[in-house]
């Protein structure tokens, strides 16, 4: 049997608020997966973050039913776990990714791996196969996910009969070995049982031996911020297709909706630069689709922002969906130099709990939320009940 591995989609995700981008997402997403059925896959597995939010736009929960109805129709089951961006922040709402799970059509091809539920189990040609997962664990949690993962160790290790045995864990974590952070787990915190484990929620493409373990970050499908353009610049998303009998994996290249395009720099090559970018601006259109821009500009001459700004308009005008700029310059490196604060011992936890008491733990997941509108107003409407059910009223004195 054949396994898909997916990364992080966000559906309904619209950068810059760009309803082109939003469409770019659902568009790559149902390509994503035709090409899993037309790869004669038998699972596939996502790592989180499906949605791009708690409460996400109609049109992002059409296209999953959509495409998660094709997949019953093959005969393809179907592996989820929660990331952050799908939790709820208030614990009585559903997550979205069980509104598949109401859908009697394919209510049983459907798999949600959970604290609850964290195996999945099958056998294929004599080999033990187990899937498994757990939401995602914030990191004042961390010591949950710890004892969450060691669980499911001891239910492998006690259920395992077979010598041919594959293990796969499925998460939607930082790691300390690819996002350095006090409160991250590490990969010697995972049990030593699995040979392969995914994580989801950093959006980075790498992959990492430990001991016989195999962990591969397959990256978010689409780009969602800068930092992912100029860290690991693509223009293709990648599917993971793991074989069982040989254990041998596989990444499948699918181009983008729309091209991204980065330059670097200085302002005294700028009308040189962007002759060059005009040029390549009508060749990376795709299918009527304008390209998207970034550039990173060292202000050498000293020409300032106005002019960079008016030049770079008049070449991409018309040509780009969007252009980002970053222009830096020897009066902004001064200026950061001299205002530079570190935050290299600073826990923000303890700061939000001496300005706080009472509401850190809500005032802390407001702040993790801060890019999560909808999140954001759940946890407001959590801090106000909370508010609320302490809130004495004073009396007024007796006349």
């Amino acid at each position: 049997m054949r396994i898909a591995i997916i990364g992080d989609v966000h559906l309904g995700k619209a950068q810059k608020g760009l309803v082109e981008r939003e469409n770019d997402i659902y568009d790559l997403f149902l390509r994503i997966c035709k090409r899993v059925i037309d790869e004669k896959a038998g699972i596939v597995c996502f790592l989180g973050d499906l949605f791009d939010s708690s409460h996400p736009p109609v049109k992002a929960i059409s296209t999953a039913l959509s495409a998660f109805e094709n997949f019953a129709r093959n005969g393809i089951k179907v592996i989820l776990i929660a990331g952050n961006h799908d939790i709820p922040s208030i614990k009585t709402r559903m997550c979205p990714i069980e509104l598949p799970k109401t859908n009697e059509n394919m209510n049983n091809n459907i798999i949600e791996l959970s604290c609850q539920n964290p195996v999945f189990k099958f056998n294929e040609n004599n080999i033990s196969v187990h899937i498994c997962g757990v939401e995602y664990h914030p990191p004042e949690k961390r010591q949950s996910l710890i004892m969450a993962m060691e669980n499911i160790s001891s239910s492998i290790l006690l259920n395992s009969s077979s010598e041919k045995i594959l293990n796969i864990l499925l998460l939607h974590q930082g790691l300390k070995e690819f996002s350095p952070a006090e409160e991250e787990i590490s990969l010697a915190e995972i049990p030593n049982v699995f040979n392969f484990i995914f994580v989801g929620h950093l959006h980075l493409r790498m992959e990492k031996s430990h001991g016989r373990t195999k962990v591969i970050l397959p990256g978010s499908i689409e780009i969602g911020s800068v930092s992912e353009v100029v860290k690991q610049m693509h223009n293709e998303a990648g599917i993971i297709l793991i074989n069982t009998e040989t254990r041998m994996y596989e990444k499948v290249k699918i181009s983008l909706c729309r091209k991204f395009i980065h330059k670097k720099f200085p302002s005294s090559a700028i009308d040189h630069e962007l002759k060059n970018l005009t040029g390549e601006l009508k060749e990376s259109v795709v299918d009527g689709k304008l390209p998207w821009v970034y550039l990173e500009i060292e202000d050498d001459a000293k020409i300032g922002n106005s002019l960079i700004n008016e030049k770079t308009a008049r070449a991409t005008e018309g040509n780009v969906l969007f252009v980002q700029k970053n222009i830096e310059s020897e009066e902004m490196k001064e200026r950061e130099k001299n205002t530079e604060i570190s935050f290299k011992d600073v826990n923000l936890r303890d700061i939000i709990k001496g300005h706080f008491p009472g509401y850190n733990d809500e005032v802390y997941e407001l702040y993790e939320k801060r890019k999560d509108m909808s999140g954001a107003k759940e946890v407001m409407n959590k801090i106000y009940a909370k508010f609320k059910d302490s809130y004495v009223r004073q009396k007024l004195p007796e006349m």
